[in-house]
């Protein structure tokens, strides 16, 4: 067999499994959660939520979209509650607590 023949034979196959590694991840709506910040989301996004007077509902709706986690000023592996210092598109400021079935959100604080 040349070597024409095996590198044909070798994208062919390449081509297939791509295509079928690309079907079944966009079926299932698979998320890879590699960075620490997203791993934490997608825990937050699992759990009930409860929020104290400062969030508004439309405040509510898309709080975790465009948001970054300051784990600088954030407090772990304390008791069975992680605080996590979360800032949304640079307009607001909050705290979350990240408990084993709950998450509270507290102290919203607007930066504009």
């Amino acid at each position: 067999m040349t070597f024409k023949k095996r590198v044909t034979y070798y994208l062919f196959g390449l081509f297939i499994g791509l295509f079928i590694v690309y079907f079944i991840t966009s079926q299932k709506k698979t998320e890879f959660n590699y960075l620490p910040s997203k791993r934490v989301i997608a825990d937050i996004k699992k759990k009930s939520w409860l929020y104290d007077s400062t969030f508004t509902d439309q405040i509510k709706k898309n709080i975790l979209e465009d948001v970054d986690i300051n784990f600088s000023k954030s407090i772990l592996n304390v008791d069975s509650c992680n605080i996590y210092h979360l800032i949304k598109r640079n307009k607001y400021r909050f705290t979350v607590k990240n408990c084993t079935n709950k998450v509270f959100f507290s102290n919203l604080i607007s930066t504009e």
